[in-house]
């Protein structure tokens, strides 16, 4: 029954918005599952505008007026992108009513006649004229109406650091972002401003040193601290790609290492951990031995210089792919000094319109940036749970790795699944099989396939999809090999720069039987394989110390080998 729950189809978001539309009676149950997708992407967006106290009240809001003005959509495929405008507008209309409180404090002046208050964002410098008085409140409004044309992510931080008086740290509390984040959006707001205030009057008489004029563009001081560095650490280059094109600030460092492959050593970092990776990555046909030296050496020295940045964000998703590389780095960090720099975690399972959800990849620009005011600042535990997750994964006794893989989700809340799937590419009881490699014969089974169908035939099979297209084939290639190949294939010549060969792809007897359990592949064609720190190795008609059971879903040992 899961299974076909999981396969149902699901409804479009357009799908709900008109139905939420036609009656009064079905809209409850179609904009509850509007809210249900997109309840979290609004928090996010609010919760990096609003103080956390008042997060709720404008989510709420928000969706009241996106229910209230449903027939206003134009295009119901657009409803995510529509909600999250309106989030942005709600939070906005909240962050001006405070302000516009603040502004209406009474400031009063002694000397005035009749003790008259006179209101004002702060106190009028007395020891100024009535002329310059009036040019010194000309210059706040038309600073004031250029903040006001600046985009929100700029001008909230600005107006809270500048015209509200908080410090960067309440700032920082009052937005629940890290303070660096504020002390760079403020710096970049101030820049902007800047560029705002350079045809005006007031900017070019900014040279004249009117005491008058300094003191009421005070935004505009460039003595502040230097705006914080930031350093994202990235699965691969289409994030970063995406990235780049977005207003996230900071440096991007790609580290694609495919953990799941090969053999891994204990000690990241190293001379003898680049040669042993960038070795396997080359005779597995990935890349030419060169350059996968040249490109381990640059992850490892993009990550080496981490202590030149305030702040070190690391962007994972769910699978296994990213979790191993989460570990790994989270295990390499915990046996460093980082000094000032603050180590910050984005990982995600999910995001609002997208499903399934495969990982960072699928989100444009704009998506990713939003996941920008998520990021938490990794814990101890965390770090601790990294290193001990690393520790099992390198060793040569899987044991460790297979209970970390049965325990509970705790502070790495996907880290489990992921080593599950891991073991689940240990040998199997019975056929040998790892089930990246079952389940391409069961889809070859029913019916031949050219090679770009299988792997898509592949995904489908995995609930969090981890492997590219190259591992794939990888594994294809040594499937139609040895003394009793599991696969054939009838390919046309192929350009190495294509993903993946044009042809067909044809399951064998032998795959039949393998696949049936009435033969065993490791027996029939011998095994070498690197599992993380287990080198599993047997030649033709022996047997390897670990396989995995799939009826306890446990790594069981033979001990007699």
């Amino acid at each position: 029954m899961t299974v076909l729950g999981k396969h149902a189809r699901r409804q479009t978001d357009a799908e709900l918005v008109v139905e939420a539309r036609q009656s009064e009676a079905a809209s409850g149950n179609a904009f509850s599952e509007l809210v249900h997708r997109y309840q979290r992407m609004a928090y996010a967006l609010a919760l990096s505008l609003v103080p956390r106290d008042d997060v709720d009240d404008v989510v709420q809001e928000a969706f009241l007026r996106a229910f209230r003005n449903l027939d206003l959509l134009a295009d119901p495929t657009r409803f995510g992108v529509w909600l999250r405008r309106i989030t942005f507008g709600v939070a906005i209309d909240y962050v001006r009513a405070d302000r516009s409180r603040s502004a209406r404090l009474i400031v009063s002046d002694p000397n005035a006649q009749g003790g008259v208050a006179t209101p004002s964002i702060e106190p009028t410098d007395v020891d100024l004229s009535p002329l310059g008085q009036l040019e010194q409140n000309e210059v706040v409004e038309r600073v004031l109406a250029a903040l006001d044309r600046m985009p929100a992510k700029y001008r909230v931080p600005l107006a809270l650091y500048h015209i509200d008086g908080l410090t960067h740290a309440k700032v920082a509390r009052t937005l629940g972002v890290p303070e660096s984040t504020v002390r760079s959006l403020v710096a970049r707001a101030r820049a902007k401003l800047a560029r705002l205030l350079a045809d005006t009057p007031e900017a070019q008489d900014m040279t004249d040193g009117s005491p008058s004029l300094r003191h009421s563009t005070d935004v505009l001081d460039d003595s502040i601290a230097p705006p914080p560095r930031f350093l994202h650490v990235l699965n691969g280059d289409s994030v970063r790609v995406t990235l780049e094109r977005s207003d996230v600030p900071g440096a991007f460092a790609v580290y694609g290492d495919i953990l799941h492959e090969g053999p891994v050593p204990f000690e990241t970092g190293t001379g003898t951990w680049r040669e042993t990776r960038a070795r396997y990555v080359a005779g597995s046909g990935y890349l030419p031995y060169a350059d996968a030296i040249r490109i381990t050496n640059e992850w490892d020295a993009k990550l080496d210089a981490f202590r030149h940045y305030d702040e070190v964000v690391m962007w994972f998703e769910h699978d296994l792919y990213d979790q191993l590389l989460l570990i790994r780095h989270l295990d390499w960090f915990s046996r460093r000094d980082l000094g000032r720099t603050t180590l910050s975690l984005i990982c995600i399972g999910e995001f609002p319109g997208f499903e399934p959800f495969h990982g960072l990849g699928q989100l444009d620009a704009d998506q990713l940036a939003s996941l920008l005011g998520t990021r938490e600042e990794v814990s101890r535990e965390q770090l601790a749970l990294g290193r001990r997750a690393w520790e099992a994964f390198t060793a040569g006794d899987p044991s460790e790795l297979d209970a970390l893989a049965h325990s509970a989700p705790g502070v790495l809340p996907f880290l489990p699944g992921a080593l599950r799937r891991f073991i689940e590419e240990y040998p199997a009881t019975g056929t040998g099989l790892p089930r990246t490699e079952r389940h391409i014969l069961e889809i070859l089974g029913r019916e031949p396939r050219s090679p770009a169908e299988l792997f898509g035939a592949l995904q489908a099979c995995e609930e969090r999809v981890f492997m590219g297209d190259t591992t794939f084939w990888v594994r294809v290639r040594r499937m139609g090999t040895g003394e009793a190949p599991l696969v054939a294939g009838d390919l046309r010549p192929w350009d190495d720069n294509d993903a993946l060969p044009d042809g067909t792809i044809t399951i064998t007897d032998v795959g039949r039987d393998v696949l049936a359990g009435r033969a065993d592949w490791i027996r029939l064609n011998g095994f070498d394989r690197w599992l993380g720190g287990v080198h599993l190795s047997t030649p033709v008609g022996g047997d390897v110390q670990w396989r995995y059971d799939p009826r306890s879903s446990h790594l069981v040992s033979r001990p007699s080998l």
